[in-house]
């Protein structure tokens, strides 16, 4: 389950490639480098401070996201040592939890910058 785990890990991360890239593209930048009105997006309100927000949120959670995966590489390299056993689980334990909530934060940042309008 961790390489499955892993490897959804990694397809996030290439779409968030591609979706980064898109908005860079069409010059939807945070701040002064907000351009997009140059490619014909216009979008109501203060783009520049939404793009701001929403890099700085996706781009943490893609960070914490890059730090999870290493910790479970990690994890399936000891466990494939045999180093977990029934008194030794606490580092895979806390390694679930760190990416739960890694999650958690996801659940609420899609809806937050992705569904609500």
């Amino acid at each position: 389950m961790l390489v499955l785990t892993i490897l959804c890990g990694c397809i996030f991360m290439v779409v968030k490639y591609f979706e980064y890239s898109a908005k860079f593209e069409h010059g939807m930048l945070p701040g002064k480098f907000y351009s997009a009105h140059l490619h014909g997006y216009e979008i109501d309100g203060l783009p520049h401070i939404f793009f701001g927000v929403y890099f700085l949120m996706t781009g943490l959670h893609g960070v914490h996201v890059v730090i999870g995966l290493a910790i479970m590489l990690w994890m399936f390299v000891r466990a494939g040592r045999g180093e977990f056993g029934a008194k030794n689980y606490v580092a895979i334990e806390n390694t679930g939890l760190y990416w739960h909530l890694v999650d958690l934060v996801w659940i609420f940042l899609f809806p937050l910058l992705y569904l609500v309008k």
